[in-house]
């Protein structure tokens, strides 16, 4: 049997349903042969209360103040299948994710997944980054580009939290090659059916600039060969439409998550980070604190994330 492949789970905000939906995936998911797993979440009551409802696996605690991160991970070779790592720590929730990328960059683990931060805390608790794509970016000198992945829908974003009079500004030419580079690496993670299917990529303007009458980013584009567009937004996501394409290419943030969210609500899809030397998946959603500790929490993204780790983590033509 091959060596299984070693994840961590970074649970997110200790305020938010991060632990809650990783406990209810991982009890869906159930153990695998195939895959390790270390939980990092706070050394509070609640969260031992919490993960204390996980079933199907046996929990094997480590404090902080026991050993790091990275020793803690040496532990998982000993761990089986049907056994859980959870690494307690008073420390800050940005730290975890720190720690466990670094890791990932010494080829000690085979990839991680986050749960979701509130980007006012993690600027708070590391005032150097807005949230978990601009801190694994500098970590590993790279420059990062969000996917998402579901099964109806699979979307790119050139630009991420940029403001809207910003965008044109952004999308350099060598910003959208990058882009469109990492939708086919995207795309070479996916299945067979969709691997033969094009890149589709989104016009700026209303109508894609309707030929310079309303803009002429789109007519100063060079779109390389084998990407279809710019093709008009409010026309590119018509159910008919998403047949056609592999993954589409948005042009800034709410041009691609609305559509995205709005086509796989709650119940599933996930983010991906393209351009990584390793794998990083988180769910889609944010820390939803106000129905923190109420057991309410859709675990659908979180089971997605978790799977969607695995799979890319297996496929080494992914891998950068």
């Amino acid at each position: 049997m091959s060596k299984p492949l070693f994840l961590i789970i970074t649970s997110g905000d200790r305020d938010g349903v991060g632990l809650e939906v990783t406990r209810k995936a991982l009890t869906k998911i159930g153990p695998q042969r195939s895959a390790r797993f270390l939980i990092t979440c706070s050394d509070s009551i609640s969260a031992k209360k919490e993960l204390a409802r996980l079933s199907g696996f046996k929990l094997v605690y480590l404090s902080s103040h026991e050993a790091s991160l990275e020793i803690a991970s040496q532990i998982f070779n000993d761990l089986q299948c049907d056994e859980i790592l959870v690494w307690c720590d008073s420390g800050n929730e940005a730290e975890w994710v720190r720690s466990a990328a670094l890791l990932a960059l010494k080829g000690k683990i085979d990839g991680i997944v986050t749960g979701p931060v509130s980007k006012g805390r993690f600027r708070k608790l590391n005032s150097n980054y807005m949230g978990h794509t601009g801190m694994l970016s500098a970590l590993s000198s790279v420059s990062i580009v969000q996917g998402y992945v579901g099964p109806k829908l699979n979307v790119v974003l050139a630009t991420d939290h940029v403001p809207l009079a910003q965008v044109e500004r952004g999308l350099r030419r060598q910003t959208l090659m990058h882009t469109i580079e990492c939708a086919k690496k995207l795309r070479s993670g996916l299945n067979a059916h969709l691997r033969a299917k094009p890149i589709a990529l989104l016009g700026l303007n209303p109508h894609a600039g309707e030929n310079g009458l309303i803009g002429r980013f789109e007519k100063n584009l060079q779109i390389p060969r084998g990407i279809v567009g710019p093709l008009p937004p409010d026309a590119a996501f018509m159910p008919l439409s998403l047949k056609k394409y592999s993954v589409i290419v948005a042009l800034y943030h709410d041009q691609g998550l609305i559509p995205f969210k709005l086509v796989h609500g709650q119940d599933s899809g996930f983010q991906i980070s393209l351009g990584l030397p390793f794998v990083r998946t988180s769910v889609d959603h944010g820390t939803a604190q106000d129905i923190f500790g109420q057991n309410v929490a859709n675990p659908g993204s979180m089971i997605d994330a978790i799977k969607g780790a695995l799979h890319f983590a297996k496929n080494e033509d992914f891998i950068i």
